[in-house]
């Protein structure tokens, strides 16, 4: 038997990822693909409790079951589910593992981490039920910056539930600080405040989405000068595969994109994208415009100074998006990505700006030169940035002094209906 090959195939799923002492929990086993060979040997499977950062050498805190009967010698197409009981622990996360072994070969472990926090499940329904209220009671007045403001707080309150459904990451999420913030959003919505109105520098939001019916979130960032009497230009930045809505905010060295908004005077929005490979198509795109519209509800923002730049997936979904929404942007910047050469004429009216390592070992630099040559063929403003040496993500941050140069020197030339911002 080709362990490697099983190792690849196994998945590891639970019917909750946030537990409490004594509650039952279903350890689902799976294969993503059927093995050309079937393991050989009884099969032995394990599911065990350990620290999260236990080595293969650490003992588990707790052995949740050892099975050694009954266990087949393949999971697809159907689960094998294990049946347990959450041990008496210390609330704190922990790594979840089966240890799954055939006859004499080799052990093949999976691991997720979970969380064991008592009472987190019923204050997050608690906080859940009061936004709803709220939200009943809001509906009468249509106040857009209130309802705007509870959705923020709709969304922290459901994270638990993002978490259970294996949609967010919690390894460092602090649940209580979050419902803490939903709290405080709330006591001010009922009060008839808007929390976010004086609020600058760098913070999350989160918009209902009508595509289906969920919280998606976002992040912000407004000038500590900000001058609601004044017009702003906004960039919307789209994060690469894997990523989400904090990707440019916490890295590319350590949010760099920030300071050079704040000298330059300069919104920030950063969309979640719906999904870390949504490469910006369907949902994923009504995101980027969902966010463009909450963003020029909130601030006022300069309708001919819209931009967007985007890293990898989302230098793909720079160029895709301004494909497909060409009268919008006022200038776009694709950095490490590409697109499709045939649908590159739509998008002349939007002058890029395009950064490419020709060292790229992960989108290769031939995929902006094709976009950039079909640019130019099509009579578009195009500027390329070729780095000799650069690599796929040494680029970015290099480059942002030329991005936000590009976007200084550009206006829209034919204005939109767009939503007009409130003072």
């Amino acid at each position: 038997m080709d362990c490697r090959a099983l190792n690849a195939a196994l998945t590891l799923k639970l019917d909750k990822m946030i537990l409490e002492p004594s509650q039952s929990l279903e350890v689902r086993v799976g294969q993503l693909f059927e093995l050309d060979e079937k393991p050989d040997g009884k099969a032995k499977l394990r599911v065990a409790l350990f620290a999260t950062r236990a080595d293969e050498k650490d003992e588990p805190l707790r052995v949740l079951q050892e099975l050694d009967s009954n266990v087949p010698n393949q999971f697809s197409p159907k689960l094998y589910t294990v049946a347990s009981t959450v041990p008496e622990l210390p609330d704190g996360n922990y790594r979840l593992e089966i240890r799954l072994r055939f006859g004499e070969g080799e052990p093949i472990a999976k691991s997720t981490t979970v969380r064991i926090e008592r009472g987190l499940a019923t204050r997050a329904d608690a906080a859940k039920a009061r936004a709803a209220k709220i939200e009943a009671n809001l509906e009468s007045t249509k106040s857009e910056p209130l309802l705007s403001a509870l959705a923020c707080s709709e969304y922290q309150a459901r994270l638990v539930d993002l978490a259970n459904a294996g949609e967010i990451t919690f390894d460092r999420l602090n649940f209580n600080a979050a419902l803490k913030t939903a709290a405080e959003i709330m006591d001010s919505v009922e009060a008839g405040q808007d929390p976010f109105s004086h609020r600058r520098g760098d913070f999350k939001k989160a918009y209902h989405s009508t595509v289906d019916n969920t919280y998606q979130p976002y992040r912000v960032f407004v000038p500590t000068n900000y001058d609601s009497s004044k017009a702003y230009p906004l960039v919307i930045l789209l994060h690469g595969m894997g990523g989400n809505e904090d990707s440019y905010f916490d890295g590319y060295a350590s949010g760099a994109i920030k300071k050079e908004a704040q000298q330059r005077g300069y919104i920030l929005a950063c969309p979640k994208g719906r999904d870390s490979a949504s490469m910006y198509t369907g949902s994923a795109e009504q995101d980027v415009l969902d966010v463009m519209t909450e963003i020029q509800r909130t601030y006022r923002i300069d309708s001919d100074r819209v931009y967007m730049s985007g890293h990898s997936m989302g230098g793909y979904g720079t160029w895709s998006v301004a494909i497909n929404h060409p009268d919008i942007f006022a200038a776009a910047a694709p950095i490490s990505g590409g697109g499709n050469i045939l649908d590159v004429p739509k998008a002349t009216r939007v002058p890029m700006l395009v950064v490419h390592g020709d060292d790229d070992r992960t989108v290769p630099v031939i995929r902006s030169r094709e976009m950039v040559a079909a640019a130019k063929k099509a009579g578009a403003e195009i500027k390329y940035i070729e780095v000799p040496g650069g690599s796929h993500g040494g680029v970015v941050v290099p480059t942002f002094k030329d991005v936000f140069d590009w976007f200084d020197t550009h206006k829209r030339s034919k204005p939109l209906n767009n939503v007009k911002p409130e003072a």
